[in-house]
């Protein structure tokens, strides 16, 4: 909890009641206007997704020479990149073709970890679960693309709106105390 809360600062309060009213705000919004949530949401996937890519890319340049697999990570860097500025560069394609876009970057993905896991003889079985679970859930995306967008929206919406209550909550409760 932050101390200024607890010594009553009404700065603390007023920061928390600000962050309650705006993730309820944004839980609502994502909850009223799914669609139009998704396409700005997918803004912020873009980007970081592209930041993502690029660390990914610094990342199997830096190891491949170490790691067998380092041309895998420089391909997945190298696909993040690109499904980042896809959903940064063309933000009319429409949430429908966005969550196909992301659809397909979960098939890929867990593709490339279950490469990784089988060609190089990996002993972590979790990177197998975690490619084959990745698989399954973009191919759930791609061929449900409409009720997935709903499905998100609706999860992030409740997510946002119960931490927004929390929040409150809180606020309700540090007033009683005093």
């Amino acid at each position: 909890m932050d101390a200024t809360l607890k010594n009553g600062n009404k700065e603390g309060f007023i920061t928390l009641l600000i962050k309650s009213l705006l993730a309820i705000g944004l839980g609502l919004a994502f909850l009223l206007n799914p669609h139009g949530m998704i396409t700005t949401f997918s803004y912020l996937i873009g980007i970081v997704l592209i930041v993502y890519g690029l660390l990914e890319l610094f990342k199997g340049i830096k190891t491949r020479k170490v790691i067998r697999f380092g041309n895998l990570i420089i391909e997945d860097g190298l696909m993040n990149m690109l499904v980042g500025s896809i959903l940064v560069f063309w933000p009319d394609l429409g949430p429908n073709l966005v969550m196909i876009l992301l659809g397909s970057w979960f098939v890929l993905g867990g593709i490339i970890q279950l490469v990784i896991a089988n060609k190089f003889k990996d002993k972590i079985t979790g990177r197998n679960i975690r490619g084959f679970l990745t698989v399954i859930l973009g191919a759930i995306i791609i061929f449900n693309p409409s009720d997935s967008v709903r499905f998100l929206s609706m999860f992030i919406g409740g997510v946002c709106l119960i931490v927004g209550l929390y929040l409150l909550v809180i606020i309700f409760r540090l007033g009683k105390s005093k």
